[in-house]
């Protein structure tokens, strides 16, 4: 198992420049980075032709490259990719855009690598830590080709969990997703989707695939860029941009993306906002598939044969159901078009039963809580269709 913890948060630096017949700017998603290696877009804001030079500090040259260094017009898809940095200290390249005999600078700052008694560093670190005894968390497997990873978020000036994942080196894609949903998680900032497609910082890029461009299409079916924590779960800005990682993502059918699944998500949403928290579990089935999607690079992506969310929810007052507030409740779907958009209580079912299926233990820390019988009660509980689901 492995084990990575929160990323770097960066701020954009640019400049414009005013070239007489209009200004002209460049800017960076992030100005400062951690050492791992990584890409980002650059964006250039131009009406005529310009062309794109990189200035390295002292002299350290070739780390960073732009995929297009010239061209005319605005563009905001330039791939800017940085090398990992194995040095000591910090190291920077600033990015000059030329146009009209004028210039427009960004600089990139790259963290040097932490120290030993820091914390583990960008790219994931290969030593295990202690799981969290967060709500949420299923039991994390011990097991050779796969990461536990943590995202981290601030709301309200307060810093959180905003979602973990178990990732499998071999599938490129996680197994399951788990966070917190409730209207303090979700955010009140509305910044819709950010769509910062990005790699997750907390995993090394050999083990992820690229989806800058989505799925290649062409083929039948088309596959989306499928979320397992929605974007619209996290609506504060810096949270939102996490569920752009790559790591989030699966190769998901056009039609089950924007139909089922979309309205389980909503349904979802509906139920936490509802509760005092809702403990979210997402995750696919991946063992015995042997379908793949193509990433950007020709990489193999395992395709998931169905998906699943088990849900715990806790309701302090009012709860008819379940014990000392908590009551659980599972859908589970194969990964096929449907005739329905709105999901129904055929494919509502209880933890145990999630659990058969799955070979997962869902809600390891609930017993902690409520106690090991009155835990096992919840999760053997068959959901009732009038309180879950209509």
């Amino acid at each position: 198992m492995f084990v990575a913890l929160l990323p770097v948060v960066a701020a954009v630096s640019c400049e414009t420049a005013d070239t007489g017949d209009g200004s002209i700017s460049i800017s960076l998603q992030y100005a400062e980075v951690a050492s791992s290696q990584g890409s980002q877009f650059i964006t250039v804001d131009a009406s005529g032709d310009w062309v794109i030079t990189l200035s390295y500090r002292d002299g350290d040259e070739g780390w960073a490259e732009a995929d297009v260094t010239a061209g005319t017009g605005s563009r905001n898809s330039i791939l800017l990719r940085y090398s990992e940095n194995e040095s000591d200290s910090d190291r920077s390249v600033t990015i000059v855009l030329t146009s009209g005999g004028k210039d427009a600078l960004c600089t990139l700052l790259q963290k040097a690598p932490a120290g030993s008694g820091d914390t583990p560093g960008q790219g994931g670190d290969d030593a295990p830590v202690a799981v969290p005894g967060w709500m949420e968390l299923p039991s994390v497997p011990d097991a050779d080709g796969t990461r536990f990873v943590i995202h981290g978020m601030t709301v309200g000036g307060i810093p959180t969990r905003n979602y973990s994942l178990l990732w499998d080196d071999a599938a490129l894609a996680a197994r399951w997703v788990a966070y917190p949903l409730s209207r303090w998680t979700i955010g009140t900032e509305d910044v819709g989707r950010t769509d910062d497609w990005q790699y997750d910082p907390e995993i090394p890029q050999e083990y992820q695939p690229c989806l800058f461009k989505g799925f290649p299409s062409g083929g039948s079916p088309g596959f989306d860029r499928g979320h397992q924590i929605p974007s619209a779960d996290r609506q504060n800005r810096d949270s939102n941009r996490q569920t752009f990682y790559f790591s989030n993502m699966t190769p998901q059918r056009s039609g089950f993306n924007q139909g089922i699944w979309a309205g389980l998500e909503n349904y979802v949403r509906s139920v936490a906002i509802g509760a005092d928290t809702l403990y979210v579990v997402t995750g696919c089935v991946l063992d015995g598939s042997t379908q793949t999607a193509n990433d950007n690079e020709g990489k193999k992506v395992t395709v998931p044969s169905a998906y699943f969310k088990a849900l715990l929810k806790y309701q302090k007052t009012g709860s008819t159901t379940g014990v000392g507030g908590y009551s659980a409740a599972a859908f589970y779907l194969e990964h096929r078009s449907y005739s329905q958009d709105v999901p129904d209580a055929s494919m509502l079912y209880s933890i145990d039963e999630l659990e058969e299926m799955t070979g997962i233990d869902f809600f390891v820390n609930l017993s902690s809580v409520i106690g090991e019988a009155n835990a096992a009660r919840v999760e053997a509980e068959t959901p009732q269709s009038g309180i879950w689901i209509n």
